[in-house]
């Protein structure tokens, strides 16, 4: 019986080895990073420039065939617009939290990876209730105020500080990354 539970407690330790990747170089891990970080910055600012191009466009109709209530019209095209551009955007975001948290980096930069992954799931996690604000919104200024004073956009200054603290974690190895940790063209 000692045998058999020495076997299966040996069996259990080589597969819990086998499933733990290995820590990667921080060569490896810059590449991974930033490759991840390319694509998602893409794909926001693709869904930025959707979203304002198809309220502009929107928008434009309304003041050449007003209807009956402009300001009204204007607030539905919005809302419709930002609720699905947030539903987007937070589709695109947890791929990236998803490639985020695949990446196994080298202890010297482990701590500033997870408070950049943390950071980064905290403003995902905000995004349902932000579009849920968006959603009730009455007028042009609840829009605004519900994206203003929500988690997403608190969670921003997290984000950025997160994401300079793991640019510099990497410099301090002696080599650059590069995250867009400020960018005014994409929400985070």
């Amino acid at each position: 019986m000692r045998a058999l539970l020495v076997v299966l407690l040996w069996a259990v330790l080589v597969v819990a080895a086998a499933c733990s990747a290995p820590k990667m170089s921080v060569a490896e891990y810059v590449e991974a990073v930033e490759g991840a970080t390319d694509a998602y910055i893409a794909e926001a600012q693709a869904l930025a420039v959707t979203f304002h191009d198809s309220v502009e466009s929107q928008v434009a109709q309304i003041v050449d065939e007003p209807p009956d209530d402009p300001v009204a019209a204007a607030t539905e095209v919005t809302v419709t617009e930002m609720s699905l551009y947030l539903s987007l955007l937070e589709d695109a975001m947890g791929r990236y939290v998803d490639a985020l948290r695949e990446l196994n980096p080298p202890d010297t930069l482990t701590a500033a990876h997870d408070e950049y992954v943390a950071a980064t799931e905290s403003v995902h996690g905000a995004m349902p209730a932000t579009r849920e604000a968006v959603l009730t919104a009455n007028d042009l200024d609840e829009v605004q105020a519900a994206v203003a004073g929500s988690g997403f956009r608190d969670g921003q200054l997290r984000f950025q500080s997160s994401c300079t603290s793991l640019e510099q974690a990497v410099r301090d190895q002696g080599t650059g990354v590069d995250l867009g940790c400020v960018r005014e063209d994409v929400v985070p």
